[in-house]
């Protein structure tokens, strides 16, 4: 995590677990889900880095608070502290999200208070803000991690008199059939080997593991599509 002085009014900050703890929480499995974990953080990383602005990583260690919603305020607050005028937030768990819409989110920031990019489970894999909007308390007390979040925070950013962009809906990873579903519609082809790779058994494969790797083995031949749009 840099402490530097702020280059830019913008940055992108990612908000993450360690990759062992990512795995334990949504149930990869252990061993390769813990290496796949790291993968899908390298990638969010990476791609945070295209987005022409400061990068921040602001991982577990750097957490304060009790619940969710306590940490990812906590990680803002820092953020803001900093400097920056404006914050667009990012977990490791998108890895269809691309530099361009980044960069889309960061352009539009600059026309609008808020930026959410709704995931299709009803939360957001993206939360921009500017500084004049962000409310630390009312923030912390949200339904974060549910699949009422998005109109929560639509409606709480709109109540405070913020102007609310969106971007396109995409699909975050909370569970192993997530990642599964993700595969077939990663648009980086390279990242889908490594995943698929990984996750493919080097020896008997237990009973109780059949169904999520076939899932996997399924989910990679399907022909490619987009999500649908929000």
């Amino acid at each position: 995590m840099s402490t530097a002085a702020p280059r830019s009014t913008t940055a992108i900050l990612l908000f993450s677990r360690l990759a062992g703890e990512e795995a334990a929480h949504k149930r990869f499995g252990n061993g390769p889900g813990t290496v796949v974990a790291a993968q899908l953080i390298a990638q969010a990383t990476a791609t945070a880095r295209q987005a022409g602005v400061d990068f921040l990583h602001f991982g577990s260690g750097q957490q304060v608070g009790s619940t969710f919603g306590q940490r990812l305020v906590s990680a803002l607050a820092y953020g803001f502290g900093l400097g920056y005028e404006r914050l667009v937030v990012i977990g490791n768990d998108c890895p269809q999200l691309t530099p361009a819409q980044l960069r889309q989110a960061v352009a539009g920031l600059a026309t609008a208070d808020a930026v959410l990019g709704p995931d299709l489970a009803g939360g957001v894999y993206l939360l921009g803000v500017n500084r004049a909007f962000f409310a630390a308390e009312a923030w912390a007390a949200l339904p974060w991690q549910t699949a009422s979040l998005h109109q929560a925070l639509a409606r709480c950013l709109r109540h405070a008199g913020a102007t609310v962009s969106r971007l396109r809906s995409l699909s975050d990873i909370n569970t192993a059939h997530d990642l599964a579903w993700v595969l077939r519609r990663l648009p980086a082809a390279a990242l889908r080997r490594r995943l698929l790779r990984l996750l493919r058994p080097a020896g008997p494969v237990r009973p109780a593991l059949r169904p999520r790797l076939r899932a996997v083995a399924v989910a990679a031949s399907l022909p490619l599509r987009g999500p649908p749009a929000a």
